[in-house]
């Protein structure tokens, strides 16, 4: 992996996730399906539509919610300053390479934020909970 900025823009997209985790979540179907079917990572309008429609099957599973964010919003994730197209396709032919390494980083990455969100949570209601 000679250039790293495919994984600089993944992670500075996973930092900048809220909870619900579309965006990940919408990079890492993208990955599962352009390994499992050709798909041309370097043509977004090959699989922009798709791609919210494979996350929001994931998010309603996972979490029982769906991206009710514009458009606009949503489509932000594949410009130049996140996951533009042929940083996705670098990121999808080392995800190819390595069976699916990419995609189980984002989902382990999802399953600490969760887990940190919930731990906050736990200490919020231990506080809220002490006799004064």
């Amino acid at each position: 992996m000679k250039n790293m900025q495919h994984k600089k823009a993944l992670d500075l997209i996973i930092k900048k996730s809220r909870v619900h985790f579309y965006k990940p979540i919408q990079i890492a179907e993208i990955l599962f399906h352009s390994r499992k079917q050709p798909l041309d990572l370097r043509d977004l309008e090959s699989y922009r539509n798709s791609s919210k429609k494979w996350r929001d099957q994931i998010t309603q599973r996972l979490i029982g919610r769906i991206s009710t964010s514009s458009q606009k919003f949503q489509d932000n994730i594949f410009e130049a300053n996140a996951m533009p197209p042929h940083l996705l396709a670098e990121l999808g032919e080392f995800n190819k390479i390595h069976q699916g390494v990419v995609e189980a980083y984002i989902y382990k990455s999802l399953h600490y934020k969760l887990k940190e969100a919930v731990i906050r949570y736990m200490k919020l209601l231990y506080t809220l909970c002490l006799p004064l």
